[in-house]
């Protein structure tokens, strides 16, 4: 019996309607060689009209009313025909149920019936091309214009985009505010203001039509919104565990079909006198396929059951069951070839065909690797909380201050600016009541001290856009309440960027409530001292070794000048590249501090002076790639400098915003200028960053260039920070 009769006998008819036209209509597409096959837009548009398309959607709105539980089951019978035409089939109802529960009247009223007549088709559109399974990392964007919304920007790898007519678009509306700032609008891709991006066709998975498309300037009514900005990143994140769900429940399919297909070929083919079924090798193979097909039914049908009910143990159950679908699938129809011998490679067979989509499902709605994540939070929370309460000790050992709930105030550097005057910085005391709305409140043990704050707290620069303001763009550690369920009481974080210190309160205090997209858990072995003593800074220094690596830089491409050497993004800069192989120039207005730097790795030490005025357009070439903290005339002269095919990463301004250079380092060396953000970088390139600093940076590294204070030190220090007095990093213990 399958998952969605057990639940609701009323779908019935449909699944064996919809076994009829998989046999029918998606068989011959199925059975074509791969470079034959095309977009099976045609037979989801007869399959609209027989009225198969409309699962889930309400009665009232001309659809069939039924569970999710038949979603799974219809996607496991498409699925064993061809995956392809089921992934397809599978985005055109999901963009038809988006529509229904969420559109507007007049967009409901507008799209819905054709969509179930099959005269728009449609897909969900959130990949981009670089993305992978960041969705915060979108760079599709929406400005707010008259009467609508302009969409400029591309995306990648999805189904129906070949031909489809409709895509739900998820675009970004505002970069500062990070996940809030994503909304979804419906969108017609049959005008001239989209471009279809074909070049990047899926092989054995031509029926799906996965491909891209471009949008310039393209305008959509307001009424075309579907998800506001702050609800569509919670929308996308809800509806992704049905997704992956129904991924898991294809690759059933997938594995079933060729379990069937690889057991009636070798209980049939004949060998020494016998079928080869016969043969207990091959026999237990495919045994285990079997095994395998049970497996995966029972974590479908929990999964589902979950979804259904919803429970929040969802999360966990989908993210095991697409992990299992994808790390057992492509083995398994791998065994199925063997039975066949030679013949399981024929196209003919499609089973071949199978193997790549069950590949592709491994990377569908959250990579393997990103199921893992997911399943090794839950498992941490589940198991390591409950081995330390048996064993009588809190979950992380912080040294932090008691928890909020058991003082009445807290002590954080705070910022005001009376009518009239300029900002104010003094160490004040706050209650709870003060803490700005967050989903996620921090016990914070460490922050530091970084130019900007700096700034702020001496009001020399407008940094601070609201008040009143506590500053420290970074801070470590403990979660003490959170609304999200990614995060729980005990979890070691860790914060830097997304305007904290600047529009949000930031780390120089005890206590910080923040959102939980900005959060990232401390890597493992790290501590949040050590963390801090990395800060902004240092995991703006990684980037920018990682934008040189990523343009090709290596050791032996020549030496690297490291601009603002002493300040915290150069001393950690020259720590990083010298470890990696590279020969590292230090530049310095500080050269009494030559032997810290050659400590840290510097080879050779340079006056900052000959930077720092104005220069020639073109210069001696003496560095194959640089990092500048500096700006202005530094940067001009660092790139007037480079060899030919030089790389800039260009990550800073302590001498000004602008940049005095001329066109000829690019168009006369081919000199490349990449600009480092770190403040809203996306999230899987900071956990990379961060991973690799855990790994990559010697804790002496850091214990010899940090110096560590108290709360009540942040603010006297502030004016030698500015004035160039400060040595590497200063982190601030902010319960001393």
């Amino acid at each position: 019996m399958s998952i969605e009769t057990t639940q609701n006998p009323n779908s019935a008819p449909l699944m064996q309607a919809l076994r009829d036209f998989a046999q029918q209509v998606v068989t011959p597409l199925a059975n074509l060689p791969a470079h034959e096959q095309e977009w099976a837009g045609e037979a989801i548009r007869e399959a609209c009209r027989q009225e198969l398309c409309g699962i889930e959607i309400p009665v009232d709105q001309g659809g069939l009313g039924l569970s999710f539980h038949a979603r799974i089951e219809a996607a496991q019978i498409l699925s064993e025909v061809d995956f392809g035409f089921a992934f397809g089939y599978m985005n055109h109802h999901n963009a038809i149920l988006r529509i229904a529960d969420h559109g507007s009247e007049q967009a409901r009223a507008q799209y819905v019936p054709a969509m179930l007549r099959g005269e728009l088709i449609g897909c969900t559109a959130m990949t981009e091309l670089g993305m992978g399974s960041d969705f915060t990392a979108i760079h599709m964007n929406a400005k707010k214009v008259d009467g609508g919304w302009e969409l400029n920007g591309a995306k990648q790898w999805v189904a129906n985009t070949v031909g489809c007519e409709l895509a739900l678009v998820f675009a970004q509306t505002d970069p500062a505010l990070g996940a809030a700032g994503i909304a979804c609008f419906i969108v017609r891709l049959d005008g001239p203001q989209c471009r279809r991006v074909t070049d990047r066709l899926l092989d054995g998975l031509g029926t799906a039509g996965v491909a891209g498309f471009e949008l310039t300037h393209y305008r959509a009514a307001d009424s075309d919104m579907l998800y506001a900005p702050g609800v569509g990143f919670k929308q996308a994140m809800e509806t992704v565990n049905k997704a992956r769900v129904h991924v898991a429940a294809m690759a059933s399919g997938m594995l079933r079909g060729a379990l069937k297909q690889a057991t009636a070929y070798a209980s049939s083919r004949m060998a020494f006198g016998q079928p080869v079924l016969n043969q207990q090798g091959l026999r237990w193979s495919l045994i285990d396929v079997s095994m395998r097909d049970e497996i995966l039914q029972m974590l479908l049908s929990r999964a589902t059951d979950l979804i259904a009910s919803g429970s929040k143990e969802a999360v966990e159950a989908a993210a095991m069951a697409k992990l299992y679908a994808g790390n057992e699938t492509m083995d398994a129809i791998g065994s199925c070839i063997q039975a066949l011998g030679a013949r399981g490679m024929s196209y003919r067979e499609g089973l071949t065909r199978k193997l790549l989509a069950a590949k592709a499902l491994c990377l569908a709605d959250g990579s393997n690797e990103m199921m893992r994540e997911r399943l090794g939070a839950t498992l941490t929370q589940r198991y390591a909380r409950s081995f330390q309460s048996q064993q009588g000790t809190p979950p992380v050992s912080s040294g932090a201050a008691p928890s909020l709930a058991q003082q009445p105030t807290f002590n954080a550097v705070y910022i005001t600016k009376p009518e009239g005057g300029g900002s104010q910085a003094a160490l004040q005391q706050l209650t709870p009541s003060e803490l700005p709305e967050g989903e996620v409140l921090v016990r914070v043990s460490h922050s530091t001290m970084n130019y900007k704050d700096a700034l702020a707290i001496t009001g020399k620069s407008p940094v601070v856009r609201k008040f009143p303001m506590v500053p420290g763009i970074d801070f470590a550690g403990v979660v003490e309440k959170s609304a999200d369920a990614r995060f729980q009481p005990g979890d070691a974080v860790l914060l830097n960027g997304w305007g904290t210190g600047e529009v949000s309160w930031g780390g120089l205090s005890q206590y910080a409530t923040t959102r939980a997209d900005w959060l990232i858990r401390m890597p493992e072995g790290m501590t949040a001292e050590q963390a801090m003593s990395i800060g902004t800074a240092g995991y703006t220094a990684m980037l920018c070794v990682m934008a040189l690596q990523s343009n090709g830089l290596t050791p032996e491409s020549g030496p690297i000048l490291v601009t603002g050497a002493n300040g915290g993004v150069g001393s950690i800069a020259i720590a990083l590249l010298s470890r990696l192989g590279f020969l590292v120039t230090a530049s310095t207005g500080r050269p009494e501090e030559a032997p810290h730097l050659q400590a840290l790795g510097a080879s050779a030490i340079m006056d900052r002076n000959a930077l720092s005025a104005a220069g020639k357009p073109l210069q001696k070439e003496s560095w194959a790639g640089a990092v500048d903290a500096v700006g202005s005339h530094t940067l001009a002269n660092v790139l007037a400098m480079m060899r030919y095919g030089g790389v800039v990463a260009a990550c800073g301004l302590a001498q000004g915003m602008d940049l005095p250079a001329s066109v000829a380092p690019f168009i006369l060396r081919g000199v490349t200028l990449v600009g480092v953000d770190s403040v809203y970088a996306p999230m899987s390139r900071r956990q990379t960053a961060w991973d690799r600093l855990a790994r990559e940076l010697p804790a002496d590294v850091l214990s010899n260039n940090t110096r560590l204070i108290g709360l009540s030190e942040v603010i006297p220090l502030a004016g030698d920070l500015l004035a160039g007095k400060v040595r590497g990093r200063v982190v601030v213990d902010v319960n001393r």
